[in-house]
């Protein structure tokens, strides 16, 4: 069996998913899982008995499109473009007559008022352009998933057969005037239908692939020694055991342990931390990672799918099948409300011709039973859900707030645990000094040697000190202990205790062990011999997050803190922050296994992260919340983006997710209201059909009004002081 993940542009909904995998399921040698929000299907096969062209023309037979190169796509983009161009073409003149139904007197040309014109225009929009709603709706009736495709094929083939009824009908009886007909109707709902979906793709699409940047992480080559020679190969044909060689400022090919060298390597697109670790001689380093100082001589221990990033990029995936997504809320709807109305048509045509009309009046019948349909077509249904998202949206991006889908709407007022990252996330991930302890007028020294040093804490004591740096000679790096280097031709050593006891330099100070108990970093600057100042460095907390967490509590929501920092670290911030529970020192693949460990206990979860290494956790999490500015692909695998570094957005996305909702679920009362109204009427056969139309557009126009509605919500400050 063989793995391979396929793009397929018209996947919309967890109804899609269904219809796919329930598609393939009785297939045997075959299997199939997709990924909603990152629109692909995972096969896994036998590849003698298939091969990529025949799962994509099975994908082909039950309407959907695999995207399997760049001119695919493009095909998929231009298909779409010209169905929806087409749909509006034909739209607009029906549009034009609908005015005249509905009894507005304006001019409208008298040959868009002739019936079988209509039926003409209305046809191509019908089979043509709606026909991915045909295909969709047969597989979703096939595998008893009835959804908004049902619902939408259901209200426009009985308008338009009803329609063509009623055509029939004005002609053979010879009867003057206009016949009511609703031909317009079944070629809007398709437009609106469809100008959604589009809509919806672009905005997909203008989120990158998250695997495929994280594939995209790995080297491609390697610097490898043969026959005395460093030649460079493709990654993927370097083995276990091979000796390859990793320049300073390049990136380490594979996951290994360090034979010769000695060097600083900055892990944070892996770990995320920002502090690069000091590797030397039995260090194991992983493949990605960047060697910032010195050559290293690299024995591999992992290559292909056992490096860590490929474990990290199949967590993701497999998170992302695991992970259960909200079916929207009019396919839930609509699973329910189709086979109800269609039942009802068939009751009602059935009463008519065997009670009603004793079996002698087929055509009456025919009648009502149709106009059940009709009336129950989606209109304010599916306008429901996109128009309340949509101002939802617009409201939470003029906040700072990015939602990525609809699925989230759903899930966030369930929400009972936030677990949180904590470099990036709870701190700012930028290190600052927090304590001078000695002559601060020497800081000076100390940051003039720092200027010449790549590391990230050198930046630290440049933005500290105001004054105009010294001009340093003899500058060296130590690695994995300091700096040194020659000011106003004295030397002047910048490191760690280790190199105060080296250079045998008496600390007098214990202070020092206070800092590091508070998972801080010490560093001490020695000139003639002497400590002139201790320095420590923190990575701060950022101003909001305090807050925060006491808000969460108020809300009865259990903060978590779940990081691959050290312990006592990890323990000194969550203790500043009131957080109880921590997982520290954990790895990037199982941030996610925490994940689900802390939902196997009851918990609808939601996790806030920046990092490479928070994507797992970020997809398994019922929410994931990323902070715009962490990676690129904590970003795509989230639910929700916080444009800003605020942790109280986290708060006002759920806020506004929960009047969204409320919003959303108001919709769907004027949307039923009207058919529970309607309904009887026209079962009964009272209904005016023209009362209809004018009903239908009422409900319509309640549904965007509601929805214009939310613009009236404001966001609650949160509350300031202790811990709840």
């Amino acid at each position: 069996m063989i793995r391979k993940t396929i793009k397929v542009s018209n996947i919309t909904c967890a109804q899609c998913a269904k219809s796919i995998e329930s598609y393939f399921e009785p297939m045997d040698q075959i299997d199939a899982k997709v990924l909603v929000t990152s629109k692909k299907v995972i096969f896994n096969y036998d590849e003698s008995t298939y091969d990529t062209d025949a799962i994509a023309n099975h994908l082909r037979t039950i309407g959907y499109y695999p995207i399997l190169n760049n001119e695919a796509l493009l095909k998929a983009k231009k298909r779409d473009i010209i169905d929806l161009i087409l749909a509006g073409i034909f739209a607009f003149p029906l549009l034009w007559t609908m005015f005249v139904h509905l009894g507005i007197h304006m001019y409208v040309p008298s040959i868009l008022m002739n019936g079988y014109v209509q039926w003409a225009i209305a046809t191509p929009v019908l089979f043509y352009v709606g026909r991915r709603f045909f295909q969709a709706s047969y597989h979703q009736i096939k595998g008893k998933n009835l959804g908004m495709d049902t619902l939408v094929v259901m209200g426009t083939s009985a308008a338009y057969l009803f329609s063509i009824y009623q055509t029939i009908s004005h002609t053979l009886s010879g009867a003057s005037g206009m016949p009511d007909l609703y031909f317009e109707t079944t070629a809007v709902i398709i437009l609106m239908v469809m100008i959604g979906n589009y809509f919806e793709n672009r905005v997909k699409e203008r989120t990158s692939d998250a695997l495929q940047a994280l594939i995209s992480l790995g080297a491609k080559e390697a610097r490898i020694r043969k026959n005395g020679q460093e030649v460079m190969v493709p990654v993927d044909e370097v083995k276990k055991g091979d000796i390859i060689i990793a320049l300073a400022n390049e990136k380490i090919p594979l996951d290994g342990i360090i034979k010769s060298g000695k060097s600083y390597v900055d892990e944070a697109m892996i770990t995320g931390e920002p502090m690069p670790a000091l590797k030397e001689e039995g260090s194991q380093v992983i493949g990605s990672s960047f060697n910032m100082m010195e050559t290293l001589e690299i024995e591999v221990t992992a290559t292909g799918s056992d490096t860590v990033l490929a474990h990290i990029i199949q967590t993701v995936e497999d998170t992302a099948l695991i992970k259960p997504k909200a079916q929207r809320i009019a396919d839930k709807v609509a699973s329910l409300f189709v086979p109800v109305v269609v039942m009802i048509s068939i009751v009602v045509f059935f009463l008519w011709v065997f009670i009603i009309h004793g079996g002698n009046a087929l055509s009456v019948a025919f009648a009502p039973g149709i106009a059940v349909l009709v009336i129950s077509c989606p209109c304010a249904l599916g306008l429901a859900t996109p128009t309340s998202i949509s101002v939802g949206s617009g409201i939470a991006f003029k906040e700072g707030i990015l939602y990525k889908g609809g699925e989230f709407f759903e899930v966030a007022n369930k929400i009972t645990a936030i677990a949180f990252d904590k470099t990036g996330t709870l701190t700012t991930g930028e290190p600052e000094i927090s304590d001078i302890i000695g002559d601060e007028n020497t800081l000076v020294y100390a940051a003039s040697l720092e200027k010449h040093s790549n590391h990230p804490i050198a930046k630290a004591f440049v933005d500290a000190c105001d004054e105009p740096l010294k001009e340093v000679t003899s500058f060296e790096v130590m690695i994995g202990k300091g700096l040194k280097g020659k000011i106003d031709g004295k030397w002047v050593y910048v490191g760690s205790l280790k190199l105060m006891q080296e250079l045998k330099i008496e600390v007098k100070d214990l202070s020092y062990q206070t800092f590091l108990s508070q998972g801080k970093s010490v560093f001490f600057t020695a000139m003639d011999q002497k400590i002139i100042h201790m320095i420590a460095i923190e990575d701060p907390i950022k101003d909001t997050a305090q807050d925060v967490i006491a808000e969460l509590k108020r809300r009865s929501i259990t903060p978590y803190m779940i990081t691959g920092d050290q312990d006592i670290t990890a323990q000194y911030i969550a203790k500043k922050l009131g957080i109880e529970h921590i997982f520290s020192e954990v790895l990037p693949h199982e941030k996610a296994e925490k994940i689900h460990e802390i939902q196997k206990q009851g918990h609808i979860v939601a996790f806030v992260g920046d990092g490479i290494n928070d994507a797992p956790a970020l997809k398994m999490a019922d929410v994931g919340f990323a902070v715009g500015s962490g990676s690129d692909i904590a970003i795509d695998t989230s639910d929700v983006t916080l444009m800003t570094n605020d942790l109280g957005l986290v708060i006002k996305a759920i806020d506004l997710s929960m009047a969204t909702l409320k919003n959303i679920y108001i919709n769907f009362f004027w949307a039923f209201a009207y058919n529970i109204v309607m309904i009887p009427l026209a079962a009964s056969g009272l209904l005016n059909p023209s009362l209809a139309g004018i009903g239908m557009g009422f409900s319509s126009i309640m549904v965007v009004l509601n929805a214009l509605s939310l613009n009236l919500f404001k966001f609650k400050p949160i509350q300031k002081g202790e811990q709840a």
